[in-house]
């Protein structure tokens, strides 16, 4: 019996199998006060909602045993089954607790699919999220950072994960073969060669999982993107081009307008 229990509940969550104990008991002593006092509890519905209703110290005072058999019985629906109930709250809100703690430490895994991964938390993520979430407040987001302790933005609604990017489990606790992209950025406050280094790492612990998504990469130094290419981006940002260009050009604008 003990190891048919175990083969059958040692997989099903603590909380559940709480509830379904609790579940029994109040079925037994719905059909036990019925059988005892089927006068006072005509069918095991009565008894089954006179139970709930003293488990949950509601005590509507509808039904309630009157002989001597049917009093010992709520004496012991009261010793063990309120018991059951409270731990049953206590272990809910310990849960609820538990879960939104670990949704803001990054430890959480997201299990929704379609979804757009970032990889580095800086100034141009930020706004990367507020401008896809502006454009569509439905669009699911995943955040991965190791540098990070806690979600680093409550009004931004996008699921975070702590953990560095190339490793498979922390790509695997954002579903990477859910998601739709996977944007790579680099961060620029460190050498601009270990940083190009780790993207292309980042990618390629992507592409060996999930080859066909569509990844979006960073790169800071121009010798790099052959090694982006051979590491399977399907798209490449050189931010340093694209900003020295910009530089560029608002100098020479600005040589023309004092020429003129």
């Amino acid at each position: 019996m003990f190891w048919l229990y175990n083969h059958l509940f040692s997989r099903v969550p603590a909380l559940a199998r709480l509830l379904i104990l609790i579940a029994i008991l109040l079925c037994g002593f719905g059909l036990l006060i019925h059988l005892v006092e089927p006068q006072t509890f005509p069918t095991f519905f009565e008894g089954f909602w006179w139970a709930i209703v003293t488990t949950s110290t509601i005590g509507y005072g509808d039904y309630s045993p009157v002989t001597f058999m049917g009093r010992l019985v709520g004496v012991l629906l009261i010793l063990v089954g309120a018991g059951f109930v409270t731990s049953y709250f206590v272990s809910l809100s310990a849960a609820a607790v538990s879960s939104e703690e670990n949704f803001l430490s990054g430890k959480s895994h997201f299990k929704k699919n379609g979804h757009i991964i970032i990889v580095g938390w800086n100034e141009r993520s930020k706004e990367i999220i507020e401008h896809l979430l502006l454009h569509n407040p439905k669009q699911q987001i995943v955040l991965i950072d190791s540098t990070l302790e806690k979600h680093p933005n409550h009004l931004l609604k996008f699921h975070f994960v702590n953990g560095k990017s190339t490793d498979d489990q922390v790509l695997i606790q954002a579903n990477i073969l859910g998601a739709s992209k996977v944007l790579i950025t680099a961060n620029i406050q460190n050498d601009e060669f270990q940083t190009d280094m780790f993207s292309i790492l980042t990618l390629l612990a992507v592409k060996g999982l999930s080859p066909e998504t569509y990844c979006v990469i960073e790169i800071l130094t121009r010798e790099q993107v052959n090694n982006a290419i051979r590491a399977g981006a399907d798209q490449i940002i050189q931010t340093n081009q694209i900003a020295s260009k910009v530089m560029v050009d608002s100098l020479e604008s600005s040589n023309d307008s004092h020429t003129d």
